[in-house]
């Protein structure tokens, strides 16, 4: 056993073996009517070890006849399943006068038009190919191992099988246990060889700042007005999702009637207004949903503008209502979804926008200070906290 294979990794070696070479506990070879010759009390350490160097010797001609290899231990397993002559050791098995005549399907020649590119050989009903083996076999190695530098193309050895016909002799000379034995040890040669694909990572890993306010930052304080920390987490949330648009946005205890804008955050390009967002951290319902959101519906109605309604919740039917109007619908939940999408620079964009909103829109350094108490909680290294008062 090799040291660089982790136990983990023997442990996904063992459970892929044993989906592929099983023993029949129920069954003797005698069961079968097989006699035990002196051949098969003999050690198979130097036959194994055939297996493995024959391996090794045409690895290095490509990483994928390591596959191949694989197949053909596979393949003879599948077949030992209905024939228990090979779940026992032989001694100098010739292809053409002992393997051959024994498995290939009579009157039907093993490289049919089908099989022209590959192996199969037959044993009654049970016909035991290449080109499945090798399948589960890069599989094998990419998914479970994590071995992506392994070959993609089976097609291109298994092709090339009638090259390697002494490599197939020697796996049906192997008993059961010693083709299990051989095939553990050619799938660890192989792993410690191809190098496994590294994934990045950051320890601690990245926060999601924005979610985090959305989620768990509480939105009402006895210093701000009403709906405050939610205009402003809206104003950065479009800050950042439309930031090719010049916005307009006031103070939450200005109107928009006052400032001559159609809602809470107004978003231009040029001269032209491109999308008009009102902002609700309320609940909208059928009852309440044409004295909260009327004018938005009108925009909607009247305007080539995109008229978007950020609430905290929407029933369905007032969903209905605003949907038919022409208006965009957001919730808290709509927003959550989209943010977990968002990478941590873009949130901390977002959060940025919220800081900007409290300090210079709603020039309240009192709810920016409260913000970023919060953030210094969840993301005790954003650039923001260097306007915090170490006091505070």
């Amino acid at each position: 056993m090799s040291e660089e294979i982790t136990e983990t990794e023997r442990e996904k070696i063992d459970e892929f073996l044993s989906k592929h070479i099983t023993s029949d506990e129920d069954k003797s070879l005698e069961d079968f009517g097989v006699e035990i010759s002196d051949e098969q009390e003999l050690s198979e350490e130097e036959s194994i070890e055939k297996v493995v160097e024959q391996t090794r010797n045409i690895y290095d001609r490509g990483t994928g006849y390591l596959g191949l290899s694989l197949s053909f231990i596979l393949a003879v397993e599948q077949l030992s399943e209905v024939d228990p002559w090979i779940r026992t050791s032989h001694s100098d098995l010739d292809w053409e006068d002992d393997i051959l005549p024994r498995y290939e399907k009579k009157g039907e020649d093993y490289r049919t038009e089908s099989n022209i590119d590959t192996l199969t050989l037959r044993q009654g009903d049970t016909e035991a190919g290449l080109r499945s083996k090798i399948n589960a076999i890069g599989t094998f190695f990419h998914q479970t191992m994590n071995r992506t530098n392994f070959p993609n193309s089976p097609g291109h050895y298994t092709g090339n099988w009638e090259d390697y016909i002494g490599l197939l002799e020697s796996c049906f000379a192997l008993s059961q246990s010693g083709r299990r034995e051989a095939a553990e040890r050619i799938i660890e040669f192989g792993l410690t060889d191809l190098e496994s694909k590294d994934y990045p990572r950051r320890d601690p890993p990245f926060s999601q700042p924005f979610l985090e306010v959305l989620k768990n930052y509480e939105r009402s304080h006895d210093n701000e007005m009403g709906g405050l920390a939610y205009q402003a987490l809206v104003y950065g949330y479009v800050k950042t999702e439309w930031p090719h648009l010049s916005l307009r946005a006031s103070s939450v205890r200005t109107g928009s009637a006052r400032q001559h804008r159609f809602g809470d955050i107004d978003g231009y390009h040029g001269p032209d207004l491109m999308i008009s967002v009102e902002v609700k951290d309320r609940d909208i319902t059928e009852d309440n949903v044409d004295s909260e959101l009327g004018t938005m519906m009108k925009l909607a109605e009247k305007s080539t503008a995109l008229s978007i309604a950020i609430c905290r919740e929407v029933s369905e039917d007032a969903r209905e209502i605003l949907e038919d109007a022409g208006v965009k619908v957001m919730t808290d939940k709509d927003l959550t979804i989209q943010l977990r999408a968002w990478d941590y620079h873009k949130q901390d964009l977002a959060l940025q926008g919220m800081v900007h909103f409290l300090e210079h829109v709603e020039e309240n350094p009192t709810a920016t200070r409260r913000l970023l108490q919060f953030v210094k909680e969840i993301d005790e290294e954003n650039s923001a906290l260097e306007h915090l008062d170490e006091d505070t």
